[in-house]
C-alpha cells in the first residue's frame, strides 16, 4: 500500500500532542495509517518500521517534523496529510496567540517571566530532555518529564540537581500524575482524600487510584516517578523525595507506594523511609508476599489488594483482613456454558495489554497456566503506530490472531481510560472483536476490565456497558478478570472444563 509523506522543516511539535492528532487523521476516511513524527535518529531507529520510511522521511533532520499517511488512494492520503497540517497549525496559533495579541512566550526563560509557575511537563526528543529539565529545575520549576530515551546517568544528574534544589524529577517515561486534584497527562478524575501515592509504574498509579475512588477513599497528591526510580542505580531517588513531601504534607494521613517488583536495595530504602515517616502506609510491589512489616505498615502483591489495605486504614479498618475491593463468587453459570462449547485443543489464555503494569499483574495471575501476555504499549510494538491507549486499534490483527489460535480459550484485554487516552477504547474493542467473530468463528472467551471511573471524559459505566452488549465479561478489577481467566484455564487444564 502507498506511503505519502511530507515534510515540515524546522518545525519541533512536542510527541504527545502529535500522537493525539495522528489517532484524529488515522480515523479519516480511507486511511489505513497515519502517524506523525520528530525525524530525529532514535525516532527513526526505532519507532518506525523501515517499510515505512521513504527516502524524504529519512533525510528529514532531528527538528523536521514528518507527517506520514498510509492509503490506497492518492486524494484521500493528500487530504489526509492536509488535515494533518491543519490541525497541527490550528493548536499552534492558539498556543502562540493571546488574549492581547501578544506573541505567547516559546521558552521555558520567557514563559517564567510572565506566569511564574512551580511544573513543567516536559515532551522533547530524549537527547533534550535532560537540557530542558535543568532548565525548568534552575528556574524552580518541579518537572513530570514524559519524554524517553534518557540515560540512567542523566537521570541520576537531574534527580540530583533536583534534590539540592528542594524539587522533583517526575520521571523520565512518566505519564502518570495527579497533582492537587489536576490529572496531568495519561490519568484518571479521581476524587480527593487523605492518601498520598507515589507510583513507580503509569497503568499501575490509575488502577490504584480509580479503585481507591470505588472504595469511597481519595487522594491529595499522586506523585508518578518513572519506571527505573526504583531500579539499583536510580536508587529510589524521586520517590524518597516523594515521600518526604507527603510526609510533611498535613493534609496526608495515609501513604501508598505503586510499583512492579523493585531492585532489592531501592526496596530497603522505600521501607526504611517510610518507617521512619511513622504514617500508615502500604507498599504495593506487584508479585511480592503480602505481609505486615509493622503495625500499619503493610505490603500487599496486588493493586486490588494495595486499595483494598489502603481503603482499611482510611476506615479505621482492619488491613489485615483486607485482601480484595470485591468478594470472589462462583463463577457464573453461563460464563460456565461457554468453557463448556471450547475445543478440546484450547487450553491458552492470551492477554493483549495496553498497560505494562497490568499486563504483569496478569503474568504473575497465570503463571502456572499456559499462557501469553503480551503489552501492547512496548517498543516493540509501537515502532510506527501510536500507543495503544491512544489508539486501541492497534490491538486488532492481534485479536484476530488469538481468535485464529485453535489453541485459544480465553482473551483477555485491559480498557484504560481517562486524560490522554482514546475517546472510545471501549467501542473499539467490542468492534475489533465483533469482527474477529465473525471471520472465524471461532468460540473465545473475552474477558477484560475497565480502568477508570465515571468521572472520566469516556464514562466508565458507558465503556462497560459497550463491551457488556458485545458478550465481553467485564470485572470491576484486572486481578479479578485475570483471575477469572486463570480458573479458566485451570478447569480446561484439568479436563473439567469440556470433558475432555
Amino acid at each position: 500500500m502507498p506511503i505519502y509523506t511530507r515534510i515540515k522543516r524546522q518545525f519541533y511539535q512536542d510527541s504527545l500532542k502529535l500522537m493525539r492528532v495522528s489517532a484524529e487523521v488515522k480515523e479519516m476516511e480511507g486511511v489505513e495509517q497515519a502517524f506523525a513524527f520528530m525525524a530525529t535518529e532514535i525516532n527513526k531507529k526505532t519507532r518506525m518500521q523501515a517499510k515505512l520510511m521513504s527516502d524524504e522521511a529519512k533525510e528529514a533532520g532531528a527538528d523536521d517534523l514528518v507527517l506520514l499517511v498510509k492509503s490506497e488512494n492518492e486524494a484521500l492520503a493528500q487530504a489526509a496529510l492536509d488535515a494533518f497540517e491543519e490541525k497541527i497549525s490550528a493548536s499552534v496559533s492558539a498556543k502562540n496567540s493571546t488574549e492581547s495579541g501578544k506573541a505567547a512566550p516559546v521558552t521555558f526563560e520567557e514563559g517564567y517571566s510572565e506566569l511564574p509557575a512551580n511544573l513543567a511537563i516536559i515532551s522533547v526528543p530524549g537527547p533534550y530532555a535532560a537540557l530542558q529539565t535543568m532548565n525548568a529545575l534552575r528556574l524552580g520549576m518541579n518537572v513530570q518529564l514524559f519524554s524517553d530515551n534518557v540515560t540512567i546517568e542523566e537521570e541520576v544528574a537531574m534527580k540530583d540537581f533536583a534534590r539540592e534544589k528542594g524539587l522533583l524529577v517526575m520521571g523520565p517515561d512518566c505519564g502518570t500524575s495527579i497533582i492537587s486534584g489536576v490529572p496531568l497527562c495519561f490519568a484518571n478524575k479521581v476524587r480527593s482524600g487523605n492518601v498520598g501515592v507515589v507510583g513507580a509504574s503509569g497503568t499501575g498509579l490509575q488502577e490504584f487510584t480509580v479503585l481507591l475512588d470505588a472504595a469511597g477513599c481519595g487522594i491529595t497528591h499522586a506523585i508518578g516517578t518513572g519506571g527505573r526510580d526504583l531500579s539499583e542505580a536510580v536508587a529510589g531517588r524521586t520517590s524518597l523525595a516523594a515521600l518526604e513531601l507527603l510526609a510533611d504534607d498535613a493534609n496526608t494521613d495515609v501513604i501508598a507506594v505503586i510499583s512492579k517488583p523493585p531492585a532489592r536495595s531501592a526496596e530497603e530504602k522505600i521501607i526504611a523511609a517510610v518507617r521512619k515517616i511513622g504514617k500508615p502506609a502500604v507498599l504495593a510491589f506487584l508479585g511480592q508476599k503480602s505481609e505486615m512489616l509493622a503495625p500499619n505498615l503493610f505490603v500487599a502483591g496486588t493493586i486490588e489488594e494495595a486499595a483494598a489495605k489502603t481503603a482499611a486504614l482510611c476506615k479505621a479498618q482492619n488491613p489485615e483482613k483486607a485482601v480484595v475491593l470485591y468478594e470472589r463468587e462462583l463463577m457464573n453459570t453461563a460464563l460456565l456454558d461457554e468453557v463448556k462449547k471450547l475445543g478440546g485443543k484450547q487450553k491458552r489464555v492470551v492477554g493483549l495489554y495496553t498497560g505494562g503494569t497490568l499486563a504483569s499483574e496478569a503474568k504473575f495471575i497465570l503463571k502456572d497456566y499456559d499462557h501469553t501476555v503480551i503489552d501492547l504499549g512496548d517498543d516493540e510494538y509501537t515502532r510506527g503506530s501510536l500507543h495503544p491507549m491512544i489508539d486501541p486499534s492497534n490491538r486488532k490483527d492481534h485479536i484476530l490472531s488469538a481468535f485464529s489460535d485453535p489453541c485459544t480459550a480465553v482473551l483477555l484485554c485491559d480498557v484504560v481510560i481517562g486524560f490522554g487516552s482514546h475517546k472510545d477504547p471501549a467501542g473499539v474493542l467490542a468492534q475489533d472483536v465483533a469482527d474477529a467473530r465473525e471471520k472465524t468463528g471461532a468460540d473465545v472467551i473475552m474477558i477484560a476490565s475497565v480502568t477508570g471511573t465515571n468521572a472520566d471524559p469516556q464514562n466508565r459505566s458507558v465503556q462497560v456497558k459497550k463491551l457488556e452488549n458485545a458478550g465481553i465479561w467485564v470485572f470491576p478489577t484486572n486481578q479479578y478478570a485475570a483471575e477469572t481467566a486463570a480458573q479458566i484455564a485451570k478447569l480446561l487444564k484439568e479436563g473439567d472444563g469440556n470433558g475432555q
